[in-house]
């Protein structure tokens, strides 16, 4: 049988430490983290969320498989290792200083080609 309670906080703690995001349940973490995470990798950690909500019930638990659990919580796990918050964060704010590079030019071709139309360059 597979620990799904260490399993649940092991991801629970990787999710708040790599994507920032906070919940009072793993589900609600998954929930949050939205579309930070692939579809794919949100679907794995959605099935470790279920597997930890019903882990009180042996019965439902089994049903869930074992292996397909584990195999959930390393890809879900293998996937958060590779998340690099600081170059995420690098990112937005390259972002948005190209964008306001771009503006800037945009507003300084528009100001010549204007005083160009009236004469004044």
């Amino acid at each position: 049988m597979v620990d799904i309670e260490a399993k649940s906080e092991a991801l629970s703690s990787a999710l708040e430490r790599r994507l920032g995001v906070k919940g009072r349940s793993l589900a609600q973490q998954v929930k949050r983290a939205g579309r930070r995470l692939p579809r794919r990798i949100r679907a794995q950690a959605q099935l470790v969320a279920e597997a930890d909500a019903v882990r009180g019930n042996p019965r439902l638990l089994r049903q869930m498989g074992d292996e397909q659990v584990a195999q959930a919580y390393s890809e879900v796990l293998e996937h958060l290792a590779g998340i690099d918050r600081a170059d995420a964060r690098r990112g937005r704010i390259l972002s948005v200083l190209a964008a306001i590079a771009f503006n800037l030019i945009l507003l300084f071709t528009a100001l010549v080609v204007i005083g160009r139309l009236r004469g004044a360059i």
